[in-house]
């Protein structure tokens, strides 16, 4: 309906004074009184096209999100309630789904057609009004009116569309609620901060981190991924079939590039991942974190986080600071040993190869949050790998587990238990009864372990030809000398026990838990029934009165090694994932998930392969029943299905899923092959997979996920400085000279410390001028431009530990490079394809730089 001219005029402010000419409105009508209806008609047409703009920018940003305004969506309400009705069928559900929003969709688009149309007749309209008042104005008048009219417009403007951004928000955060958010999955979420976190925000971190998110445009790893499918290339021998499988590859590339491969329930996840980035950056203070135990996601203030991990720290009895870091000198002596160990014929060539390091980093500490105890302290884990004896730990453990390969109390898993209790007769005079030791390897003393080891050096020379000395002084090189760790800028030192996060740690343990058994069950004059071992865990059967008996034996071991008991209840006790139950005499097995665990797996919305997704509830469920007795499985399947419901399986694939595990399979014996990683991409991935582009006769494509959640929960360790990274592609800029700045770089790639290529690059600075060393494209540059490398400015543009994968990326760096600033000779980009040159001349998004997961910075 129209309004009458003059309630508009009065509505839309026009009282307000010309800023030009300081005449009223009621003047301009007065002077121009005879034109009143000219005037007014070029007001209503302006407000009319104000509106119809600001409504056309509403419609095109819902296209853009993927958005249906609501009028639209109350066109099919009748369908919305049959759809929600409980006894619909599934597929008629999806179905009517499916082509509801296509009609949405399609009605949208006519209307943002209709309005580009209604926009053009009303500019026409526009133009008239605007001549014919020219027309009948003076010049300043026109001027003046004109000026007052666009302030009006202006505010017509802000006003709508600060509505339009409220009502595009509100569709927004309606449409990710209902797609991402599952009420049952905010109890993983556990706020510890004083920030109120949106709904939506709650649900996407609740995923945890190994949510896998859609990959937009912006976010395609191009390098990586060429870098990738060029090694799956180079698998085929034949050099004219791999041209043909590297353009087969290229195009692949080239035509996912071009494409939108993005539906609703992705625009909702990546507006959401949005809303979380900005949520986080505003409130720095914030980390993200993984719980101890349960599988949550952790927010804790930094503050009381830093205040828990020195609380630990400070303790004097357990750890001290150390004035210099003993890195470099313990990997000296690592390689030592290593050298040793093949000069004596002991260890093949490529064996010391992979126990050798160069480029090792001291452990890192950090702390998990316990949440299932009063006041959320931390538990403190180690990170050793990359440290200097990281490689011969991994070596010597695999001959110190023979010590407990055929031990008569070790239970492999949940699983192996069941198989040895289940349906097992116990009488009225017995109990179940658990032993768990208190900070296991906090608490074994170092020269108890090796004594025990040299106790059973009988036993363990007939698996290795190491003398027994040296192959002492390897282990206690391990356990003793490595019990160090950074925490942020300060080195630490344990003062006892077993060093955290060594490989060495849990099979030492084991071989001393194995010798506290032994020792014990000799001790005891009636010895439980059954006793079982799973690390520090055990498990026994054994009459009521002699559990008080046992438990001051286990005690009396060793003054550092205390142990807890937990006794049935109610004929149940609960051990590793199963729950031991009494039924007439008869124990019975069952699964069983601790009240504080979440039961979160990999959710069925993660951008992973779906083969993934389903693999990873099948061992999930197999695993369920495979613990449970059989008189169990049918209330087994109930908690399946409520599992799988909290991590968005839809029902039709959880029935699926339970039929296909009730058929047992005989997996077909395949020839081993040679796996390689590839970055996932959906729907390309499967596409190149599924390609003859590379050999599938013996190589096994690996699919990897790296755009995922992990990148909101913080890097809790203690960053490793740029300079001590290696296996890098790294970037130099020139520096130029005192009168001109320079804008070119360097590219170079190397599998040392970046610190030792530095230093590298500035010895030959130094020694330019000698014609007997060999020039790096930037050295040539620096002699004839009389340049001077700025080495201060060195930056890393990508982290790779695979040889083959990090001199292609170089290459794909360099020709990346705009050739006005590249300093690389052409030589280092002669074995780059020409094709992937194409790939990334088309780009013209920036290339997203992405470190591989080995660099845990």
């Amino acid at each position: 309906m129209e309004r009458s001219p003059e309630p508009s005029i009065n509505i839309n402010g026009r009282h307000a004074v010309c800023t030009a000419t300081n005449m009223s409105y009621a003047k301009i009508k007065t002077k121009y009184k005879d034109s009143k209806r000219t005037i007014n008609k070029f007001q209503l047409t302006l407000v009319k096209l104000t509106k119809l703009k600001s409504s056309l920018k509403f419609l095109l940003k819902c296209r853009k999100s993927n958005l249906i305004p609501n009028f639209i969506k109350n066109l099919t309400q009748h369908l919305t309630i049959l759809t929600t009705d409980n006894k619909t069928h599934p597929d008629i559900t999806r179905t009517l789904t499916r082509h509801t929003h296509f009609y949405h969709t399609k009605i949208l688009n006519l209307l943002i057609k209709h309005k580009h149309n209604l926009l053009q007749e009303q500019t026409k309209h526009m133009q008239k009004a605007k001549t014919n008042i020219e027309q009948l104005m003076t010049t300043d008048d026109a001027k003046a009116f004109f000026e007052s009219e666009r302030n009006i417009e202006n505010k017509i403007t802000t006003t709508l569309k600060k509505r339009q951004e409220t009502k595009h928000d509100k569709l927004r955060d309606q449409r990710n609620l209902a797609l991402a958010d599952n009420n049952t999955q905010r109890e993983w979420f556990v706020n510890k901060t004083k920030i109120e976190f949106p709904p939506n925000v709650v649900a996407l971190l609740a995923k945890g981190p190994k949510f896998a998110l859609p990959i937009s445009k912006r976010d395609f790893p191009l390098l990586k991924y060429i870098a990738d499918g060029e090694e799956l290339v180079q698998t085929i021998k034949e050099k004219e079939t791999q041209e043909s499988a590297r353009t087969k590859f290229s195009l692949l590339v080239k035509e996912h590039k071009t494409k939108n491969n993005q539906n609703s329930r992705d625009r909702a996840i990546l507006d959401t991942v949005e809303q979380t980035r900005k949520l986080l950056k505003e409130n720095i203070n914030i980390k993200i974190l993984s719980s101890d135990k349960g599988n949550k996601t952790v927010a804790m203030d930094e503050d009381e986080y830093k205040n828990k991990m020195t609380n630990i720290l400070d303790d004097l009895c357990a750890y001290r600071t150390l004035r210099l870091d003993p890195t470099s000198r313990l990997q000296t002596k690592n390689n030592t040993f290593v050298a040793q160990l093949f000069k004596m014929g002991l260890i093949s060539k490529d064996e010391r190869n992979k126990m050798t390091t160069t480029t090792a980093v001291p452990p890192r500490i950090y702390g998990l949050p316990k949440i299932h105890k009063e006041g959320t302290p931390l538990r403190p884990i180690c990170s050793s790998i990359g440290s200097p004896s990281y490689g011969l730990c991994k070596y010597i453990i695999q001959i110190l587990k023979n010590l407990t390969m055929d031990s008569r109390y070790n239970i492999k898993n949940a699983v192996d238990f069941k198989d040895r209790v289940n349906n097992s007769q116990i009488r009225e005079e017995e109990t179940l009864v658990s032993f768990d030791v208190v900070s296991l390897f906090p608490s074994i003393p170092i020269e108890l372990a090796l004594d025990t080891i040299r106790q059973k050096w009988t036993k363990l020379e007939e698996h290795t030809n190491i003398p027994k000395q040296l192959f002492m002084d390897i282990v206690r090189f391990c356990i003793e000398e490595n019990r160090y760790f950074k925490y942020e800028d300060k080195i630490y030192t344990q003062l006892k026990g077993m060093p955290m996060g060594s490989p060495a740690s849990p099979v030492i343990a084991d071989i001393l838990m194995e010798e506290l058994l032994d020792k014990i069950t000799d001790k005891l004059k009636i010895k439980p029934r059954l006793l079982t071992k799973y690390v520090d865990d055990l498990f026994a059967i054994t009459n009521k009165i002699d559990v008080e008996n046992i438990l001051k034996e286990l005690n009396s071991f060793h003054k550092q090694i205390k142990f807890t008991m937990e006794l049935e209840k109610d004929g149940k006790l609960p051990f590793l994932d199963s729950i031991v139950s009494r039924m007439d005499n008869t124990l019975k097995i069952k699964w069983y998930r601790k009240p504080i665990a979440s039961g979160r797996i990999l959710n069925f919305n993660s951008n992973h392969p779906k083969s993934m997704i389903i693999n990873t509830a099948l061992g999930c469920m197999n695993r369920m029943m495979k613990i449970s007795d059989t008189i169990y499985h049918k209330e087994i399947e109930h908690e399946i299905k409520e599992l799988l419901t909290k991590n968005d399986f839809p029902p039709n694939i959880i029935k699926t899923l339970l039929k296909r595990r009730q058929i047992e399979r005989k997996k077909p014996t395949e020839p081993a092959k040679i796996y390689k990683s590839l970055i996932y991409v959906p729907r390309l991935s499967e596409r190149l997979t599924n390609s003859d582009c590379y050999n599938k006769q013996d190589i096994k494509v690996a699919h990897k996920p790296t755009n995922t959640l992990q990148k909101f929960f913080n890097k809790i360790k203690s960053k490793i400085p740029m300079i001590e990274k290696s296996n890098v592609v790294y970037q130099i800029p020139c520096g130029g000279d005192n009168n001109n700045k320079c804008n070119s770089v360097y590219i170079g790639t190397t599998k040392s410390k970046l610190k030792t290529r530095i230093s590298q690059h500035k010895s030959d600075f130094k020694l330019r001028h000698q014609n007997n060393i060999q020039k790096t494209a930037l050295m040539t540059h620096c002699i004839r431009s009389n340049h001077t490398p700025n080495f201060d400015e060195t930056t890393i543009l990508q982290q790779e530990q695979h040889y083959n994968k990090r001199h292609t990326l170089e290459m794909l760096h360099i020709i990346n490079t705009p050739t006005y600033k590249r300093l690389n000779y052409k030589t280092d980009t002669e074995n780059c394809a020409h094709l992937y040159r194409h790939l990334l001349n088309s780009q013209t998004t920036s290339v997203t730089i992405s470190t591989s997961k080995s660099a845990d910075v």
